[in-house]
């Protein structure tokens, strides 16, 4: 566990400020942080979610309470792989927030029955996923050939990926790359995705 001189623990700056950057409060990202090891901004924001009903959420981290809602340190056992879906919106096609929606919801759909498809491959990486929080990230792409060739070394890695053709009934033509949805393990999405920004 990280901590400052005087013993206390001492949040990542850079993951916490992604954390509240997507609107969780800065107390209950230093939280989040310390109960899943003040590694990964995925593993934290999933922590968020799933206590965000604690009373105690929004207060002040105080490393010395009694927990009185479980065994936090469990919340990442040992040889467990965590995984997320990173969707890649096509930012060249300036689709609506409307738009950009459904696309996403129509990757997230098509990426989960591929998983559904195939179980012997899949099923563990999918129970692994929805047990740990369901981590989903929507980053910017710049443009087609960018989401062609993202799709191209997830596959390289053999990661679950899918793509969407928009029907062109709205905003943009027909056939259009909207969005492109990977999903696998938080390290190996990392080394295809983390360089994209947030959308």
């Amino acid at each position: 566990m990280d901590t400052g001189s005087d013993g206390a623990f001492q949040p990542k700056e850079d993951i916490l400020n992604i954390l509240t950057s997507l609107g969780f409060s800065r107390n209950a990202s230093i939280k989040a942080l310390y109960y899943t090891g003040n590694s990964n901004a995925d593993l934290a924001a999933a922590w968020v979610i799933e206590n965000q009903h604690r009373s105690d959420i929004d207060s002040p981290l105080n490393e010395d309470e009694s927990d009185d809602h479980g065994d936090e340190a469990g919340y990442l056992p040992e040889g467990v792989d965590f995984y997320k879906m990173v969707f890649v919106v096509n930012s060249e096609l300036d689709m609506g927030v409307g738009k950009t929606a459904a696309q996403v919801a129509h990757a997230a759909l098509g990426l989960h029955r591929t998983l559904l498809d195939d179980p012997q491959k899949y099923g563990q990486m999918l129970m692994s996923w929805e047990q740990f929080g369901e981590t989903k990230i929507v980053t910017k792409g710049d443009n087609t050939a960018q989401l062609m060739s993202l799709a191209e070394k997830a596959s390289n890695l053999d990661l679950p990926h899918y793509i969407v053709h928009d029907a062109g009934k709205t905003q943009i033509p027909s056939g259009s790359t909207t969005v492109l949805a990977i999903m696998g393990n938080l390290e190996v999405v990392d080394s295809i995705t983390g360089s994209l920004k947030l959308l």
